[in-house]
């Protein structure tokens, strides 16, 4: 008995090492995740002298088919407060994805257009392109090496833009992912931009396994330059609720623009 299962370790085993990186990070792609979720977040703005900036936010996203919808809505600090954000990522890879940003004081949302999606989501080291799901097609992969990143077991996977076209759009030349082997989430990632020197390094501190599904529930993304930290973002999720029911209607412009 010892023996099958030493036998059925090492084939399993010898079949996740023969995978190529393009098979990986199709089974990144593939990840299940739920049909609705909802939570509430904590954002933590970090500059260089440390002093911080603390936003709370609720959203919700859902599973529409044809794309993957979200909607977030700012509750503290007083002057973000009502601020909205709504999001279709759309899955075929020909289809550029649709942001809109609410803003209480004028009273109505505003569309972000592609060339600002590479520009600071909300003050944070997020960009509105970090915010969309990766098209494999955008990407050419390579497996550079296997590694452990906090005792777990990961690929280290290459990511070079097909064209300028992508480096427009996502703001990066170059990403490297650490990929776990047990479940296909990537743990890290860096992210290199277009200016020599700075980098966005992206770390997922803590992913929690809920009914079946798992979510990062703390995530950091830490810019430098040359080296040195200028700014980072460390984003907490909880209250989290999946599969549960949500109105289609709740990913519209006019819910967006009917505010909190």
């Amino acid at each position: 008995m010892k023996k099958c299962l030493l036998i059925a370790v090492l084939v399993l085993s010898g079949s996740l090492m023969a995978m190529t990186a393009d098979e990986i990070m199709s089974r990144v792609d593939q990840v299940k995740t739920p049909s609705t979720l909802q939570s509430n977040m904590t954002m933590i703005l970090v500059d260089n002298k440390g002093k911080q900036r603390i936003r709370a936010m609720q959203s919700q996203s859902a599973d529409m088919g044809s794309y993957d919808a979200s909607l977030l809505f700012f509750l503290e600090p007083a002057d973000v407060k009502g601020t909205g954000f709504l999001m279709k990522d759309y899955k075929a890879a020909n289809e550029d994805d649709d942001q809109w940003m609410f803003l209480p004081s004028l009273g109505k949302a505003k569309r972000i257009a592609g060339s600002d999606k590479t520009g600071s989501f909300m003050g944070s080291d997020f960009s509105y392109a970090d915010m969309s799901k990766r098209n494999l097609e955008d990407w050419q992969f390579k497996l550079l090496k296997e590694d452990e990143v906090n005792d777990q077991k990961v690929w280290v996977i290459e990511a070079l833009p097909v064209s300028e076209a992508v480096v427009e759009k996502t703001g990066y030349v170059k990403t490297i992912s650490y990929v776990r082997q047990d479940n296909f989430l990537p743990i890290r990632g860096i992210n290199y931009l277009e200016k020599k020197g700075e980098v966005k390094l992206l770390n997922v501190a803590e992913t929690k396994l809920i009914n079946g599904y798992w979510i990062n529930t703390k995530v950091q993304m830490i810019s430098q330059k040359n080296g040195k930290t200028v700014h980072r973002t460390q984003m907490s999720t909880t209250d989290i609720i999946v599969d549960a029911n949500i109105d289609q209607n709740s990913f519209t412009l006019n819910r967006l623009e009917q505010g909190l």
